[in-house]
């Protein structure tokens, strides 16, 4: 039997596993926290094979989690996802939003088709408008059945303090 690293100790399955309950977005370094972990209680050649990586890699990834460098443990820019949109597109987004609040993620979508050419779904306009610090705000439903004079009428009947 190997002996253990020294890399390996139970202050770093602490601290490890108090790291993935903070990041959960993040796929790619949930699945190297949690090699971390496993390395703890069945060591680095093991974990590895299971994981299907070299003892190497998962000892960097140890070393860059213990100097606090997450930065490491993250996808490479080049490896991310690509926005559809770019600046200029969020620029004519941000725009149409200071002209008219009003409009609804659909509707932003049909514009920005219209005027940049591009197709882009709901969610992803939701998520660039979330991006550029706008808040999605839904109205309160009514009733279909609701009497629009009743509710007037015990408006001005009802008092405020």
């Amino acid at each position: 039997m190997s002996r253990k690293s020294e890399l390996i100790s139970e202050e770093t399955e602490k601290k490890a596993r108090l790291a993935l309950k903070k990041c959960s977005q993040e796929k790619l370094v949930v699945k190297k926290l949690e090699a971390i972990i496993a390395a703890c209680d069945h060591g680095i050649s093991c974990v590895a094979r299971i994981f299907g990586i070299t003892d190497t890699t998962l000892r960097s990834w140890i070393r860059h989690f213990l100097e606090d460098e997450t930065e490491h443990l993250k996808a490479p820019p080049s490896r991310r996802r690509k926005s559809i949109l770019n600046d200029d597109d969020r620029a004519v987004i941000s725009g149409l939003i200071k002209e008219n609040p009003q409009l609804t993620g659909e509707i932003l979508c049909q514009k920005v088709l219209e005027i940049c050419g591009k197709k882009v779904s709901s969610a992803t306009m939701y998520r660039e408008l979330k991006k550029l610090g706008f808040s999605h705000i839904t109205p309160r439903p009514q009733h279909y059945k609701q009497d629009k004079e009743k509710v007037e009428a015990f408006k001005k009947r009802s008092t405020r303090s």
